[in-house]
């Protein structure tokens, strides 16, 4: 089966086609990302109706990147070949909302034939509403133009199981899979694949989203986290006893986060330094600031795996390229005896391989593509 993934949920347009196989195992074919930073980096943050226009932009060449590095790509065999027009017309409807993309495709549609694919898998929820509907928009002209089946994938199981994608070590169950990523901060149980309880989640901020503020408030850039991350590693030990910021809700009974006070925390702490004491302690801010965010998921994580008795500990979402919480975790795990798994740094970032992966663990779901709906507030059932 060869299963044609699309990935649009936030400020990162991506499509990936993977093949499945008759052991179980895959081929990733092509995981094509065309990253909006660029664009949203003025602003300090996404910009929601920014991301949707550049998805209209990247949709089409990248499928159109991603078909022919898969071998999938063909032209039409006949310069007579007559699109259907019916069908046309029910795709510019579908995308009567997306005028830049519907020209776009319309073009790709009457030049190329129907690529040799099984399954659409779409991301379908949680994420930016208005990101989302691009995505799923063209995920349906697709599968009405081509007559194939959509399966609608959760965009925060997708990155559990990105953890599948390269598998150092064999992930068992039940497992504690902690999520953090700029707009998602959970900690799940996992029984099996579908089956989920969430344990706790962000209160207020995400991790990525508390880093992304960190930086904006130094000036130091977008996307925060990589560059927090960066200037941490410049901290002198000498300095790094003149910084020290709370770690919210350490020691609190229950799994939930929140990082809005960290960040109030830090806020307060700068007001209260003139422009050159800052500047020498800016690497300090960001290296405890960081230590905070990872103290709190590495400490709550563990004491969920223990009480609930768990074999394994997964990481996925973009703040998983962090290195200090990938050396944390995997160190703490494996202090008791836990495997510890976390994706390449390529799939921490949202990308379409591993929403193709969740469809390929999950085929028996998919639908036609009349029935696929954005959710943008779409949970773990």
């Amino acid at each position: 089966m060869r299963i044609l993934a699309i990935e649009t949920s936030c400020d990162e347009t991506s499509i990936a086609v993977l093949q499945t196989k008759e052991d179980g195992g895959f081929n990733i074919l092509t995981n094509n990302v065309s990253s909006q930073i660029a664009v949203h980096a003025p602003f300090g943050g996404v910009v929601p109706m920014l991301a949707k226009r550049e998805h209209q932009k990247n949709l089409v060449p990248i499928l159109k990147q991603s078909l022919e590095e898969s071998g999938l790509l063909k032209i039409q065999s006949t310069k007579s070949h007559i699109p259907n027009k019916s069908k046309i017309q029910t795709i510019n409807k579908i995308l009567e909302r997306e005028d830049v993309l519907f020209k776009l495709l319309e073009s790709f549609l009457k030049k190329y034939a129907k690529p040799e694919i099984d399954l659409i898998a779409v991301t379908n929820g949680p994420g930016l509403e208005p990101a989302l509907w691009v995505g799923v928009n063209f995920a349906k002209a697709l599968a009405c133009f081509w007559d194939l089946p959509v399966l609608p994938v959760n965009h925060v199981e997708a990155h559990i199981v990105a953890n599948w994608l390269n598998q150092k070590e064999k992930i068992v169950f039940p497992a504690v899979s902690l999520i953090v990523s700029g707009g998602h901060t959970q900690l799940i149980l996992m029984s099996d694949f579908g089956k989920y309880k969430i344990l706790g989640e962000t209160r207020d901020d995400a991790a990525g989203e508390a880093f992304d503020k960190l930086a904006k408030m130094l000036n130091l850039g977008y996307p925060g986290g990589p560059i927090v991350a960066r200037i941490a590693a410049e901290a002198k030990e000498i300095d790094r006893g003149s910084v020290r910021l709370p770690r919210p809700m350490i020691t609190s009974k229950d799994y939930d986060f929140s990082f809005s006070g960290l960040k109030t925390a830090a806020l307060y702490f700068v007001k209260t330094l003139d422009k050159k004491t800052l500047k020498k302690l800016t690497p300090s801010i960001c290296a405890d600031f960081q230590q905070s965010i990872v103290d709190v998921l590495v400490s709550k994580t563990i004491r969920a795996a223990r009480e609930y008795n768990v074999k394994s500990v997964l990481l996925s979402g973009g703040v998983a390229a962090n290195d200090l919480l990938r050396q944390t975790l995997e160190k703490e795990s494996k202090r008791f005896g836990l495997t510890f798994s976390v994706p390449p740094k390529e799939f921490c970032t949202d990308n379409a391989a591993m929403i193709a992966l969740t469809a390929a663990f999950a085929k028996k779901n998919a639908v036609k593509w009349e029935k696929i709906q954005v959710d943008a507030n779409l949970r773990l059932q």
